[in-house]
């Protein structure tokens, strides 16, 4: 059936350009080729598994093959220049998430989040605090008072400038007489060596990654980084319940370059909605410990910007 549509596809666009009027049909008829799904990441991560969990469900609903391009460097901002880049004819996408936020909010893009043209934001990763299992810390309470005893440094390992720095900035900056000593760890998988190794005091990780060192005992967590508690870490409380106000997440959104054309971008956020009501994807999805959120329209606009300004006002604060 699909290769049916793709002939019908392909003849419609060989007579329009037959006839002259090639650039309307091709717009009328989106998608007519593949479409370039570009994770600014390196294989094998997070974001280029959830991408092809994803694509089975995505090329059915879009009706056309999609083609994942894994283009990573400086924290994601490569990716994005790419697509920033790319000509605004709906087929190539951005696939990123609030790293991209804390690129620009940092100053390490040199372009904004309204240079794109937002398409839809779908599916999201908690983030968790964790400390080392030996660690006298069983409350993000008992954290922040460690924190705020200058005699002793209380370590944090990050990715400097990224997401797990910028959730950090925010734990300290809700009482401003905590202080860490933020060393480079890197990214997940980093960090989780360096709490096995009780290199660091305390570390932020995506819950899908941390949840079998939790449930194992090799590491402890304090909170959860989101509105209410985890279906998988039920007992787990958030930052909200011990009275720190820090609610962040790997929230992934799709962007297209500036100008293109709102079929295409009508067409992909249909696509990306509908896979996140798929019910084999979004089992898959809860397996890995992934939300299948979603988010267009203004309301995504809304929530992307408001957490930008925001991670702005941290980033004044950590520099």
């Amino acid at each position: 059936m699909r290769q049916q549509r793709k002939s019908i596809r392909a003849i419609a666009a060989a007579l329009a350009l037959t006839l002259g009027f090639a650039g309307t049909a091709v717009a009328a008829d989106y998608p007519a080729k593949p479409v370039t799904i570009v994770i600014p990441f390196g294989a094998g991560g997070g974001s280029d598994s959830l991408v092809r969990m994803m694509q089975p469900a995505i090329e059915e609903n879009l009706g056309s093959d999609v083609i994942p391009l894994n283009v990573p460097g400086a924290g994601s901002v490569t990716g994005s220049r790419r697509v920033l880049d790319a000509d605004a004819d709906g087929y190539e996408v951005l696939v990123n998430h609030t790293t991209l936020l804390t690129a620009i909010a940092g100053g390490k893009a040199d372009f904004g989040v309204d240079d794109f043209d937002l398409v839809a934001s779908g599916a999201t990763m908690p983030l968790v605090v964790v400390v080392p299992a030996s660690s006298p810390h069983k409350t993000l309470g008992d954290l922040i008072a460690a924190a705020k005893d200058t005699s002793t440094p209380t370590i944090a390992g990050v990715n400097i400038g990224a997401l797990n720095h910028f959730a950090m900035g925010m734990i300290e900056a809700a009482d401003a007489d905590q202080a860490y000593r933020y060393v480079q760890t890197g990214g997940g998988a980093a960090t989780t060596s360096a709490l096995l190794g009780e290199h660091i005091d305390v570390g932020v990780l995506a819950a899908p990654e941390a949840r079998g060192i939790i449930d194992s005992g090799d590491v402890r967590a304090l909170a959860a980084l989101t509105a209410g508690r985890i279906p998988y870490l039920p007992d787990l409380p958030t930052a909200s319940e011990q009275g720190v106000n820090v609610e962040i997440g790997i929230e992934y959104s799709w962007y297209m370059p500036k100008g293109s054309p709102d079929i295409a971008k009508t067409a992909f956020a249909s696509a990306i909605r509908k896979a996140m009501t798929d019910t084999d994807l979004t089992a898959a999805l809860d397996e890995r410990g992934i939300s299948p959120s979603y988010y267009e329209g203004e309301t995504a606009e809304t929530r992307v910007h408001d957490l930008l300004t925001h991670l702005k006002t941290v980033a004044a604060g950590m520099n």
